[in-house]
């Protein structure tokens, strides 16, 4: 059988722009393999004996960025349980579908069944298996329909018919907190327990990636074009079932200028326009990390020296310099061991590779004057076998205009803890894809204690939208585990999947009112708005907090407030 250009590591991947209305180019890129997303992204395979898609190579924004997990008494605290359980409205999720991008799913778990043992799973694309068929349209992965999950389930061997499983246990705890059925013998509810599930397993991404951004072994990383090609499936599968579909995003990564503009984001608020489909966005555990550093210089040819902690620890790591046009600033370096880089000129598109003699490190600074998704500079510095002990990056403004400029490490899980900034900054944290303008974007509340989760990623965005939205609980949030039993849950996935839930009770209400509609995803947006609970201690939108905390029964005391 002939390798599948999407999952062999002999083609690399490629997240290829086009306008819709010059679709044709599609078809005279047919040797590598095109995907469609939407009518702005395609997704192509380069043969391994042409060039890798690398940032020097193709540009910064058409290489596919890797994601991972957010996670390290709430549907009280956040309205749920009052909008569950208040006779008239007795909302959940009935109607209405909850589709999710993660590790996996444990379907033979009873937080995912019916009363009668039949799955409530009513699609499910495994990326990582290729015995296929795969879904329409789609050239690799496997789906699953609900008949073959409910014959997995009632055979002695479920994983012989349908072997999708969940080592990491992830999705399946956001799918049991946003949706999971009541077992009320362990007190456990979902937010949403009569919504329909569609799941999208990711499969791994492919080892050239993870070489050239430099992920450990160890760490979980997903592809940014499975992801756009995951939202596709699901709204695809609503439009079939003819059904309101709430997507829950998860994960997050910090690769990216953090003002909303890429490829997947640009996908999710372009998928809201779609009538009946939501996105929850995670916004991330960055904030107490040290991996955000804001500067600001004050005229033409300043300079400063950020410092940068490394430990041992680590085989190699990448730094982001981003700064808004015209703003044009030179990078440079400074060893533990006293070797300087000297500040390198800018240039559009160019590669650089530096060897260090005393340190043994490589480091390589690639620049893109004007990035073609943001226009905005940047510089990705990659630092290979790096010595341990303390860097110093040297920034020096060329053209100035207000001296601002943002670095970011990458997201926690892809660095050991001990590589950080010395001064950073907790604000500007949110991860990607939570920076898109048009999805919820939810930071973490302790509902224990009424307090900020304290590693809360915060907004704004890089480019000052107001982001967060809001909070939602998720600080030891009861969730389901692969292979039966439940366990506390905290982070920022928790606390998208509760907010997710919620989002499914306030679609029903809609279907369910004596004239049914779909809600639009700013009507939605705003509903939640008008819900919020808020301290008279803080003002409102804050980088924190957003508008205030999540309080869905807050919605409906509103509407009859006199």
């Amino acid at each position: 059988m002939s390798a599948i250009p999407s999952v062999s590591e002999n083609y690399s991947d490629l997240i290829y722009q086009y306008p819709d209305s010059a679709r044709e180019l599609l078809t005279r890129l047919a040797r590598y393999s095109p995907q469609i997303v939407n009518n702005r992204y395609a997704i192509l395979h380069i043969p391994e004996n042409e060039n890798r898609a690398t940032v020097a190579a193709t540009g910064y924004s058409l290489v596919p960025k890797l994601f991972t997990y957010l996670s390290t008494v709430s549907l009280e605290q956040s309205g749920i349980l009052s909008t569950q359980s208040q006779p008239v409205l007795s909302l959940k999720g009935s109607g209405i579908l909850i589709g999710f991008l993660d590790s996996g799913i444990d379907y033979t778990h009873p937080a995912f069944r019916n009363t009668d043992g039949t799955t409530r799973i009513l699609g499910l694309w495994d990326q990582s298996v290729q015995t296929g068929p795969p879904p329409a349209g789609l050239q690799y992965g496997t789906e699953y329909t609900k008949e073959q999950i409910d014959q997995a389930l009632f055979s002695a061997n479920p994983l012989e018919i349908v072997p999708v499983s969940d080592g990491n246990g992830h999705g399946t705890a956001v799918a049991g907190i946003a949706c999971g059925t009541p077992q009320e013998e362990s007190d456990f509810f979902g937010a949403a327990p009569e919504a329909g599930i569609l799941f999208v397993r990711l499969k791994p991404a492919k080892q050239y990636l993870r070489d050239y951004f430099l992920i450990p072994p160890e760490a979980d990383a997903f592809q940014e074009n499975d992801l756009m090609l995951g939202v596709r499936y699901l709204a695809e599968k609503a439009r079939q079932l003819q059904k309101p579909l709430v997507i829950c995003i998860a994960l997050g990564s910090n690769q990216g200028s953090h003002s909303g503009q890429t490829p997947l984001e640009e996908t999710l608020s372009s998928i809201q326009s779609l009538s009946g489909i939501y996105v929850v966005t995670a916004a991330g555990n960055e904030a107490g990390m040290g991996h955000h550093y804001y500067g600001k210089l004050s005229a033409q040819g300043e300079r400063t020296d950020i410092e940068l902690l490394v430990d041992s620890e680590t085989r190699g790591f990448t730094v982001e310099f981003w700064s808004a046009a015209p703003e044009i600033f030179s990078i440079g370096l400074i060893s533990p061991g006293g070797e300087v880089i000297e500040p390198v000129q800018p240039r559009s598109k160019t590669s650089q590779e530096f060897t260090l003699l005393l340190d043994n490190t490589r480091i390589t600074l690639d620049y893109e004057l004007v990035e073609i998704t943001t226009g905005m500079q940047l510089a990705m510095l990659r630092f290979s076998a790096p010595t341990s002990g303390l860097w110093r990056i040297i920034v020096v403004s060329r053209t100035f205009i207000n001296g601002g400029f943002h670095l970011w490490l990458p997201i926690s899980g892809f660095i050991p803890s001990g590589i950080r900034f010395f001064n950073p900054l907790p604000d500007t944290t949110l991860v990607i894809p939570s920076c898109a303008e048009g999805p919820i974007t939810v930071s973490t509340s302790d509902a224990y204690n009424g307090t900020l989760f304290i590693n809360s990623s915060r907004g704004y965005t890089s480019s000052g939208a107001i982001k967060p939205d809001f909070t939602s609980p998720g600080v030891r949030v009861t969730a389901p585990v692969p292979g039966g039993g439940l366990r506390p849950f905290t982070g920022s996935s928790a606390a998208s999947a509760l907010a997710s839930g919620a989002v499914c009770l306030l679609a029903e209400w809609g279907l369910r009112r004596s004239s049914p509609r779909i809600f639009t995803s700013r009507e939605i947006k705003s509903l939640f708005l008008y819900g919020i609970m808020r301290s008279p201690a803080l003002y409102y939108p804050n980088p924190e907090w957003g508008y205030g905390e999540m309080n869905l029964f807050g919605v409906f005391e509103t509407m009859i407030r006199p």
